[in-house]
């Protein structure tokens, strides 16, 4: 775990300055830019990562979860996984490119009416698509090589500084809308090249087309292996975009960025999660390879603990103080709407965070078709829930059935370590945690504070306190006691 919460706090940090700047960038969005292009964008996210899904043919999970073999039996230079996941890539995507095409008339029925701007700027997902899928490919390699940092800098925080950047060159006139999709399709191409350049200077690109031993012993394995996750990784990120997908189509893309703004500050509270899985992966596949089933009991009650921590932390001080937010900003009407959603989806990503890395250690194990068999049941569940829901509650009911479909996906995959493994991610002190939290938030909200940048502060501070303080004099999270005697002997050097 040494070597997950070491990179876990810096690339934490990282994504914390990332999603500062995000917030800007969607502030600049939300005051100053239509609604309908935002949605536009978030779209363009959503298709992306169903095409990076498809398009990879499921090559990239096998390399995370092979890869400990080929770095411990083969020099870098005779290391042909990275060779055969870009071939498979390549494959992958000529089939999708095809899809956009013979999937053009459908697209234009379901989003021509509501979102047409979708219509008009259709064929720009392509070049988008392709560098997102192929940056998340050298991301995932980057990882395996244990050098998660750069990556994690230029997905959380480079990403976001030329969102701001293009943000700013719109508004100010230098691109008109249509130049300013084309230098948003081409975004991932640059953090592409940055990060292939990072990895040269590095030494770490090195690979080879040439099949290798290894392959060959492996090939059974990695065959049976991605036989059953491709389909049910290709699921999992349907269900994950679903909502945005039939929100734009039903309501238009002016709601479908509400939603998506909501999403955004839930997602907040998911920026640990983000950094422990990232740097987990490698270790985990390494520990099941040593048959260190301590190691990996270890690994997931300290991540469960960590994780809801300070899901728990951010999500209440983002809840008590909604209000007060909204009122500072002045946002428009339409994104008050976006309240309720952001209740439910913040107390999803709660739940979420407190089951640790189950997924991962599911993942990388041998019983990886369980992840499958659970993500089958997402998937079954979430479309059904999100065209259900929405007809009766709007973007509410959208949250709502990703709410529902998680805790069955979660509880599935937390009953299977539990009775195969005895693995239990939860402790006396996540129950102390939950506590302690309540009483804080009960302790906050009981003030009626009138002034919206009075309230803020003081429910802030006084929240932080009680709950980071009493975490600390009653040792109630190991990372958390840690990370703060860390910070503070630096601050003592100083």
């Amino acid at each position: 775990m040494g070597i997950i919460r070491n990179q876990s706090i810096k690339s934490s940090i990282l994504t914390y300055v990332g999603f500062g700047i995000g917030g800007i960038y969607t502030l600049l969005l939300a005051k100053l830019i239509d609604p309908n292009i935002n949605g536009l964008f978030r779209f363009f996210v959503s298709v992306a990562t169903i095409v990076c899904a498809l398009s990879n043919l499921g090559s990239v999970s096998v390399m995370n979860k092979f890869y400990p073999y080929y770095r411990d039996l083969l020099q870098p230079p005779r290391r042909d996984i990275l060779g055969l996941v870009l071939i498979f890539c390549g494959i992958g995507f000529l089939f999708c490119t095809a899809g956009f095409f013979v999937f053009e008339d459908l697209v234009i029925r379901k989003f021509g009416t509501k979102s047409n701007l979708v219509v008009e700027y259709y064929y720009f997902l392509i070049p988008f698509s392709f560098f997102y899928l192929f940056f998340v490919t050298f991301e995932n390699y980057s990882y395996n090589q244990f050098k998660s940092l750069m990556p994690i800098a230029l997905k959380e925080v480079g990403l976001r500084l030329l969102n701001v950047t293009l943000a700013v060159l719109f508004l100010s006139g230098v691109f008109r809308l249509a130049g300013f999709v084309w230098a948003y399709s081409m975004i991932y191409g640059v953090l592409l090249a940055v990060l292939l350049i990072y990895l040269y200077r590095q030494r770490d690109l090195l690979f080879t087309f040439k099949i290798s031993n290894v392959t060959r012993r492996l090939a059974g394995k990695m065959i049976t292996f991605n036989a059953t996750l491709y389909l049910g990784a290709v699921m999992g990120v349907v269900a994950q975009n679903f909502d945005n997908l039939s929100i734009s189509s039903a309501q238009g893309l002016s709601m479908g960025f509400v939603y998506e703004f909501a999403t955004y500050v839930a997602t907040v509270i998911l920026v640990p999660q983000r950094s422990i899985i990232a740097i987990s992966i490698p270790v985990l596949a390494k520990a099941w390879k040593d048959r260190d089933l301590s190691g990996i009991q270890s690994i997931y009650r300290r991540s469960s603990n960590t994780m809801f921590s300070y899901s728990l932390l951010v999500f209440l001080l983002i809840w008590m103080n909604v209000d007060s937010v909204f009122s500072i900003l002045a946002l428009d009407e339409i994104y008050n709407a976006g309240k309720p959603v952001i209740f439910i989806l913040g107390s999803m990503r709660v739940i979420e965070m407190s089951f640790g890395v189950n997924s991962q250690i599911i993942g990388t194990s041998n019983y990886w078709r369980v992840n499958f068999f659970s993500e089958l049941v997402q998937f079954a569940l979430v479309i059904p829930l999100n065209l259900y829901f929405n007809r009766l509650f709007g973007i509410q009911g959208n949250a709502l059935a990703n709410l529902l479909s998680l805790i069955v996906f979660g509880l599935i995959r937390y009953s299977f370590l539990l009775f195969k493994f005895r693995f239990q991610p939860w402790t006396m002190h996540t129950f102390y945690i939950l506590c302690i939290a309540a009483s804080g938030y009960f302790i906050c909200t009981s003030f009626s504070i009138s002034n919206p940048y009075v309230s803020l502060i003081f429910r802030s501070v006084v929240f932080a306190a009680w709950y980071v303080g009493l975490i600390l004099i009653f040792k109630l999270s190991n990372d958390v006691t840690e990370g703060w005697n860390m910070v503070w002997k630096r601050l003592k050097r100083q």
